[in-house]
């Protein structure tokens, strides 16, 4: 089915006359502005979700994870019109990890899933301290270990292409730069490393702040912090969750403006708990509350967040309604960016002849709506 759509483009200048083919884009040329009131669409590739931990129920670092549920996480993600993703292993019993990158591989290899870009890992290596822990848990945190390292990217089938972690643990520059030499990405979170352990941590390959303002204690010290060194380094990228829980809207305004939009990405970091009702739940061993679009620890209040359960096209939304961004630089930080980020930038340039996936969105009394999504699968 052919579909013709007058749009505006993320990052292009005016207006664009297109023409849809399934999810080929058959033309696209520039078009006057309208003299009238029209509804305001906007052509993308899609968004781009570097840190996606699992949805409906399935956990991608859970003990009964099988292929069938990472398609059933895809599809969902297209629905929500986020065409590119990282599904994320966090902390667990490396025999799970392994087990769970195993079957990850089988679905990116046998086509089971055609949007995943990488693997993410997050954990394993991080801070034990309470607060910048997190809720991952204690007993599988640990030093760096390379030939474990070696181990999870064989099963992963060298899919690994991010890993984020702590460099302040021991032989973590070390690993760092190991990881940079076999072109995995790495990325800095739940840590508390001063200033000069992290420039040391981007010398030897790092650069990335994984969901900075995140991840460390609620007291820290005013001036010297992990926040402020993070976001003072200007060849380090950061990533931010835009679900209104994670950031207040206008700390999230201001460590954006601070990194700068051009190296500011937007993550969803979905719990599996995302798309539950509303209610308690067991994560962890822990008892967490699932209430107005937020997730936490019951013990702790709203003080000791369990992940995130909204996804990226209401993290746009949020960011364009609540922290004074425009709906196209919402949409910049959660397609465009990531994309750049992740050496990937070719892929979500728009021309004709380009194939999908596509997605057209529209922006209307402050709700970003999903309005189509081409992406003709095999």
């Amino acid at each position: 089915m052919v579909n013709h759509t007058y749009c505006r483009i993320p990052a292009r200048t005016g207006y664009f006359s297109a023409t849809i083919d399934c999810d080929r884009l058959i033309n696209l040329s520039p078009a006057p502005a309208p003299s009238e009131p029209v509804e305001e669409l906007w052509l993308t590739p899609g968004l781009f979700d570097i840190q996606v931990n699992g949805m409906l129920g399935h956990n991608l670092s859970g003990e009964d994870l099988s292929v069938s549920q990472v398609v059933e996480i895809e599809r969902e993600l297209e629905r929500r019109g986020v065409t590119r993703w990282c599904p994320t292993v966090i902390t667990q019993d490396p025999v799970i990890v392994e087990r769970n990158l195993n079957i990850l591989r089988s679905a990116i290899e046998e086509n089971a899933v055609q949007n995943v870009h990488c693997i993410h890992l997050e954990g394993h290596y991080i801070s034990a301290e309470d607060g910048y822990r997190g809720v991952h848990m204690k007993r599988w945190v640990r030093d760096p270990d390379p030939k474990e390292f070696d181990r999870w990217q064989a099963a992963a089938g060298g899919h690994i292409g991010l890993f984020s972690l702590a460099p302040e643990r021991e032989g973590a520059l070390e690993f760092i730069h190991k990881l940079k030499l076999e072109g995995v990405k790495t990325a800095l979170v739940h840590h508390n490393s001063g200033y000069e352990r992290i420039r040391s941590a981007i010398a030897n390959g790092a650069d990335l702040a994984t969901h900075l303002v995140n991840g460390c204690a609620s007291m820290i010290h005013r001036q010297h912090n992990v926040i402020w060194a993070q976001l003072s380094l200007d060849d380090l990228w950061a990533s931010f969750i835009a679900d209104g829980y994670h950031i207040p809207y206008y700390t999230l305004r201001a460590v954006i403006r601070a990194k700068g939009k051009e190296r500011s990405i937007l993550v969803s970091d979905l719990a599996y708990l995302s798309g539950f009702p509303e209610g308690e739940y067991t994560k962890n061993d822990l008892t967490v509350v699932l209430k107005d679009g937020g997730l936490w620890v019951k013990s702790e209040g709203t003080n000791l967040l369990s992940g995130a359960i909204k996804t990226l096209n209401e993290g746009c939304e949020y960011l364009a309604v609540h922290a004074g961004f425009t709906i196209e630089e919402a949409l910049v930080l959660a397609s465009l960016n990531p994309a750049r980020y992740m050496g990937a930038e070719h892929k979500t340039q728009l021309y004709p002849g380009y194939k999908g996936p596509l997605v057209l969105f529209s922006w209307k009394d402050k709700k970003l709506i999903i309005k189509e999504v081409h992406n003709c699968h095999g």
